[in-house]
């Protein structure tokens, strides 16, 4: 047996044995947070021994620590709920934590009650610094605690840590953040006041960080936590400051290479499992700015269509809970085998405490039936989760437009397929379905999306089939994407409740995926001529002054160019030389604000900085 630890940032393994007397469990849940506290319950309640190991000194993670109190989508059905209602239950004893939410401090309250109940073994302030393993497969944990450094072995480790912290002591395989440069979601930092009698919270969101990184994360914590929303100059009775969140609101850390890895693509071709541990639900939520340098696909989905608002659900499997050829370990929370793309949808608190849940139950069945996790019998497993309510087929509801504040859904029956009815759709002021629609059907509808690009007279029409035809890899629509990039076209569609795109700036991103090398000299002309962008857009959450505004047109030039470029080296020297007499100069600054303050500004420059560097390193080396 080997122990496998992480020093200085790097895998270090050696020789060593769980040596008695020590510690034994059924399971070892490592997290308490979203999915950990209820993985926790959930394996003690099913009468396994178990002991949870969390690093704070309470339980819940992001919905209690985190002050996070209320749902963004997500889907209803299972052991949360109960813990919901328990919460619910002790607000109407105490009407001083009234809250719009469902109460953080309460909440630790009602978990920790039912963790106790459940006989689980709790260690607060406590760290896994090793992973015991025989050959692949991980046996027990060595933590550090309140009694300095102790082991534990367990048939079943679940970690739910977050950063999956016990998978990389493991040797697990990652992945992390987006393809262009890595980067992640923004995270946000959370305060908690009391008004009108009522707790309630507010978020920032401050920025990024990588929580591998220790110096990146300390000065986020303190410089998020420095926000003038949070410590203004004056503190009022009214309402009434009580405390700032001390655990950050991380959307986006890494992501195991599963068994089973399920992303965005597979929803967009509906390559999905058929073997559901529990159906995610939301939009594409990236909280990001800069579309522009998303993949290709997120794109098409967010900048082509303007589907930013179309919920779906997604069926996630057992494979994607189980680490690549690892035994013994089970990944729960948002570091499961997803990608980045995918993760702006699967990672709602609902949802990640269904994962947690599932997690528990099939460490349960591989236990009961003394079989490897990926060989856990589904039907019974699935027979389990629907008892409980985390696995519902009613959960599974397609599309839907959604409106958070109420969970009310209005169903999309469907993608079109009939031509007057994408023709209506293209005309109209919501074209994303239709452009989507047409997009499905392809060479089905392409003489006709070509057609409708004669249509001088009804603008609309012209322009979104131009923008459906692109998104075929039809260069008939150059033209007239040309002429919208020229016209800088400040029409803003209305096919998403909000964070919908600029039609001049979308026919940009449109030109670069057809590697239109004639639009170069327009997309140049734009790096230099910031003072011709006037803000036109009324989405206060993604669009607020000029600057911002700006910030669109000139990621999505840059970006465009660089595709371009790919296929026509001859234009890089060019390209090379515009973009770094922009960028190269050290005033160069472009301001974004974050969610939901529009009073929160953040330089994107090395964000873009970065990007092109990196981008002008790749063509030198291609030369040489």
């Amino acid at each position: 047996m080997i122990i496998s630890e992480r020093v200085e940032g790097k895998l270090v393994k050696r020789n060593a044995e769980l040596n008695s007397p020590v510690d034994r469990y059924d399971v070892i849940v490592v997290g308490l947070g979203t999915a950990g506290a209820i993985a926790a319950i959930a394996a003690a309640e099913q009468g396994l021994k178990v002991l949870g190991l969390e690093r704070l000194s309470a339980m819940g993670g992001t919905g209690t620590v985190g002050a996070v109190i209320g749902y963004y989508f997500g889907n209803k059905g299972g052991l949360f709920e109960e813990i919901d209602e328990e919460v619910q239950r002790l607000a109407k004893l105490a009407d001083y934590t009234k809250a719009a939410g469902v109460s953080a401090d309460l909440k630790k309250i009602a978990l920790e009650q039912r963790m106790v109940a459940a006989g689980v073994t709790i260690c607060y302030s406590a760290t896994v610094i090793g992973v015991y393993m025989q050959n692949n497969a991980v046996k027990g944990v060595r933590f550090i605690g309140a009694n300095g450094i102790s082991s534990a072995e367990g048939q079943v480790v679940i970690d739910c840590t977050g950063e999956a912290e016990v998978s990389s002591m493991a040797g697990v395989a990652f992945h992390k953040g987006r393809e262009l440069d890595g980067k992640m979601q923004p995270f946000s930092n959370a305060i908690v006041w009391i008004e009108n009698n009522a707790v309630k919270t507010f978020y920032t969101d401050s920025g990024y960080v990588d929580c591998e990184d220790s110096s990146s994360f300390s000065k986020q914590v303190i410089q998020s936590a420095c926000c003038w929303t949070h410590q203004p100059d004056v503190f009022s009775e009214e309402p009434k400051f009580v405390k700032l969140a001390p655990l950050l609101g991380v959307r986006e850390g890494k992501f195991i290479i599963g068994e089973q890895n399920v992303t965005f693509e597979n929803f967009i071709t509906g390559s999905l499992t058929e073997e559901p541990l529990f159906y995610a639900y939301s939009n594409l939520d990236n909280h990001g700015k800069d579309v522009a340098f998303e993949s290709e696909l997120q794109q098409d989905w967010i900048v082509g269509a303007g589907l930013w608002g179309v919920n779906f659900s997604v069926p996630i499997p057992l494979g994607a809970l189980i680490p690549k050829e690892i035994d013994g370990l089970l990944v729960a929370g948002r570091s499961l085998g997803i990608d980045h793309d995918l993760a702006a949808c699967v990672r709602m608190k609902r949802d990640m405490q269904k994962c947690g849940e599932a997690a528990a139950m099939a460490a349960l069945l591989a236990i009961r039936h003394n079989v490897p996790l990926r060989e856990v019998p589904y039907a019974e497993l699935k027979e389990l989760l629907m008892t409980t309510g985390c696995l519902q087929e009613a959960n599974h509801v397609g599309l839907r437009y959604g409106v958070p504040s109420n969970d009310h859904h209005e169903p999309i029956r469907g993608w079109l397929t009939d031509e007057q009815a994408i023709s209506s759709g293209l005309a109209s002021e919501k074209p994303g379905i239709a452009i989507w629609s047409a997009r499905n059907m392809g060479d089905a509808i392409r003489p006709q999306l070509r057609n409708w690009l004669a249509s001088e007279d009804e603008l609309h029409l012209q322009r979104h089939s131009a923008f459906a035809l692109a998104l075929l890899g039809d260069s008939s629509a150059i033209p007239v994407l040309r002429t919208i990039v020229q016209e800088r076209d400040p029409f803003f569609p209305k096919s998403s409740r909000k964070y919908n795109q600029a039609r001049g700036y979308a026919a940009i991103y449109l030109l670069g995926k057809l590697r239109d090398e004639e639009i170069v000299p327009e997309l140049v002309n734009i790096l230099h001529t910031r003072e011709q962008f006037s803000n036109v857009s009324t989405d206060a959450e993604f669009i607020n002054h000029d600057d911002e505004y700006y910030f669109q047109y000139f990621t999505f030039a840059v970006a465009a160019l660089f595709r371009i470029a790919e296929q026509y080296p001859a234009h890089r020297s060019l390209i090379e030389r515009e973009i770094r007499a922009v960028i190269d100069d050290p005033e160069f600054s472009l301001y974004i604000t974050f969610k939901p303050s529009k009073d929160v500004l953040y330089n994107m420059a090395e964000t873009i900085r970065s990007i092109a560097y990196s981008q002008f390193e790749a063509w030198q080396e291609k030369q040489q």
